[in-house]
This record gives structure tokens, sequence and C-alpha cells, in this order.
């Protein structure tokens, strides 16, 4: 095997991971700003769920290639296990297996946006508050294990992202606090008075 294909693997396994990492936050940061209700008259609607949602389709595309590139790559030696389950690689066993986790809850969270009809806005909404954890674990994922985790511009995207995502979620949680409980729907209100 030559050590250009040896390059190649994992040079795109890095570019994958980051650029995956960069689509999830800014559509985590996306769909936070939607929640706000950030928008004005004085620039156009850049901020809209359509936005939202191909950020996360786009970044899911780079987490399998990421993934992908990792199990190719001669270097790493992956076997399927490794990289589709966790706790099962020795390879900074914990940290990957933050990795993994992340990639079957991205998966559950983008179904649950596509079947949303089926079951209905409460349980979407449910399922969607997992993209917080989402984020935590491929934040932790990247850090301890990336290749470029201690280089400046790798920092810089993790501290940015990470305050701002917290400082967004700071702001929704007041916000929701301070709101007041929607008043149900006159036709629910009627049918709940008749039981």
């Amino acid at each position: 095997m030559s050590t250009l294909w040896y390059s190649v693997t994992w040079d795109i396994a890095r570019a994958g991971g980051i650029t995956a990492y960069l689509l999830m936050a800014l559509s985590v940061i996306i769909g936070l700003a939607l929640s706000l209700h950030f928008q004005s008259a004085r620039w156009p609607r850049l901020i809209n769920n359509e936005l939202h949602n191909f950020l996360s389709l786009v970044g899911l595309i780079f987490v399998i290639v990421h993934v992908l590139a990792v199990w190719i790559d001669p270097f790493t030696k992956f076997g399927w296990r490794d990289v589709f389950i966790p706790f099962l690689s020795t390879y900074h066993t914990f940290w990957l297996a933050l990795g993994i986790v992340a990639l079957y809850l991205g998966i559950a969270i983008g179904i649950s946006a596509w079947i949303r009809p089926r079951i209905g806005y409460t349980w979407w909404r449910r399922l969607h508050y997992l993209t917080f954890l989402l984020f935590i674990l491929v934040t932790l994922h990247g850090i301890m294990i990336g290749s470029d985790s201690k280089s400046w511009w790798a920092i810089a995207l993790y501290a940015g992202s990470s305050l701002i995502v917290g400082a967004l979620t700071t702001l929704r949680i007041v916000k929701s606090v301070k709101e007041p409980k929607r008043a149900a729907h006159p036709a629910l209100a009627m049918k709940q008075g008749r039981s």
C-alpha cells in the first residue's frame, strides 16, 4: 500500500470529520436562532427551516464520508465492528464510542424530521431536544481524538461553536421561562370542558 493512499484516506477522514462538525454546529445554531425568532425586516430571511434542514443533510453526508474514510484507511485497520459498534474498538475506546453513538443519534433525529407528520409535533420536539446531546457528544469526540484538535483553528472552532450554542441555549431557556403558557386552542378547551 503506497504512502500516498495512507495520506489520501486520512486526509479525507480528517476533512470529512471537521466539515461534518462545522455543518452540524451551524445547523444547531440556525435551529436555535429559529426557535428564538431571530428575524428582521431589514435583511433577507436567511435563517429558515430549509437552511437548517439542508445543513443537517449535508452534515450527515460528510459524517458518512468521515466514517467510510476511517474504515478503509490502511493505517487504522478498523473492522466494521470498530466503526459501527460502540466500545468494541481498542483505539480510544470511550471517545470513539461517543462518535458512534452520536452517529446513530443523528440518524434518529434526522428520521424523526421525515416522519414528523406521523409522530406529531410534540414527539418530534422531544426527540429534537436530543440534538443538544448530539452536539456535546460530537464536540467531545472531536476534541479528544481529532488529529487536528490541538491546532489553533480547531480550538477556535470547538470553543466558538460551543460558546455560541451555549449562549443561544441560555437565551432560549430564559425566553421559555418568561413566556406565558400558550392557551389551548378554543376547540380543545371546549372538548376538555365537556369531559
